[in-house]
């Protein structure tokens, strides 16, 4: 799963949520990506802090359940949620901090140890990686002051 914050011409900032890299790219190139607050489909991915690299041979949830919609949750569980999350990253993923895209390559290409890793990216090296097809998510930092 990958979420994305998205953005729309009218600058309308929302969060997009898709079973992988490819789900994005198919929706956004078929215009079915709509910003829910006016309905355009002009949209276009944010830049964000946290990017995640997982192993090659990860569990993936059978196809039936990308197909069954997600029960809604509350916002104070979401926001609980993002915060485990992000716990379970820092507790048991190597940061490599501004080398992140550097390392993913290394390991999707067997030059270093597979690992699971977390860190930062630009838009542009997050591009190369998705050019690359190289795969990563990127985790939603939660808002810790409210």
């Amino acid at each position: 799963m990958v979420v994305y914050d998205l953005i729309c011409d009218k600058n309308h900032k929302f969060e997009g949520w898709f079973p992988n890299f490819e789900g994005y790219q198919k929706q956004a190139t078929r215009g079915l990506i709509a910003c829910p607050s006016c309905g355009t489909t002009a949209v276009e991915k944010l830049p964000h802090a946290c990017a995640v690299h997982v192993k090659k041979e990860s569990h993936r949830p059978a196809t039936d359940t990308l197909k069954r919609p997600a029960p809604p949750l509350s916002e104070t569980d979401a926001r609980e949620l993002l915060i485990r999350m992000n716990q379970y990253v820092r507790e048991n993923f190597e940061d490599v901090g501004l080398r992140f895209a550097d390392e993913a390559r290394a390991i999707f290409h067997g030059k270093t140890e597979e690992r699971p890793i977390h860190g930062s990216t630009t838009p542009e090296e997050r591009e190369g990686l998705d050019e690359e097809g190289i795969p990563y998510g990127i985790l939603p930092k939660p808002k810790l002051d409210s």
